[in-house]
């Protein structure tokens, strides 16, 4: 279970400061508490405005479909990436304690609820600040390439993931954790 926004700007470093400071005002008490039953409580009831907060996770999540920046080649070349098509999807894991019918209601419509299906991810994994694009276009050449020498393939939509596994503010970009992540298509998958 996630909360996501959708921020309409290019590149991945570029739009997830907007995206994660609507998700961090939902899970730190922008939202509004379901009753038991899964529904909200009614009008006039004294809890009516009730919020919970709600533990921060890991990682944060940053996602887009990849923009081209040269011509489809040979599968020995892959298409180099570069960022965002200026629709860049930020999301927060949402605690396991949490499923549709349990987990507050955000107060702002921009963020939104959603199940995440199961998946295989290909994934680099390195230290320092956020990544600009030019690194996420790096690491996914490099995830490609390993996929490809493996005979497995990329899933199909074409979504490059970043993950972000530290606190915005006070870890030092030596010390922060950092993932650049591919879906991999699970029928080339051997087990």
């Amino acid at each position: 279970l996630i909360a996501e926004t959708v921020v309409d700007a290019p590149g991945f470093r570029e739009s997830t400061g907007q995206g994660f400071n609507s998700c961090a005002k939902y899970i730190f008490g922008g939202n509004k508490v379901r009753n038991a039953g899964g529904g909200f409580l009614g009008i006039g009831a004294k809890s009516q405005d009730q919020s919970e907060k709600m533990a921060m996770t890991a990682p944060v999540r940053v996602s887009g479909t990849s923009v081209p920046t040269s011509e489809k080649m040979a599968m020995t070349s892959p298409v180099r990436v570069a960022g965002g098509t200026g629709k860049t999807r930020v999301s927060f894991v949402i605690g396991s304690k949490y499923n549709l019918k349990n987990v507050p209601k955000p107060l702002d419509k921009i963020v939104r609820l959603k199940e995440v299906p199961s998946h295989i991810l290909a994934a680099r994994t390195f230290n320092g600040p956020p990544p600009k694009d030019e690194r996420v276009e790096k690491e996914r050449a490099k995830i490609e390439e390993a996929l490809e020498g493996a005979d497995m393939k990329v899933s199909g939509d074409g979504k490059t993931m970043v993950y972000g596994y530290h606190d915005p503010f006070i870890t030092p970009n030596l010390l922060r954790k950092n993932e650049v992540a591919v879906m991999v298509d699970p029928s080339s998958v051997v087990e």
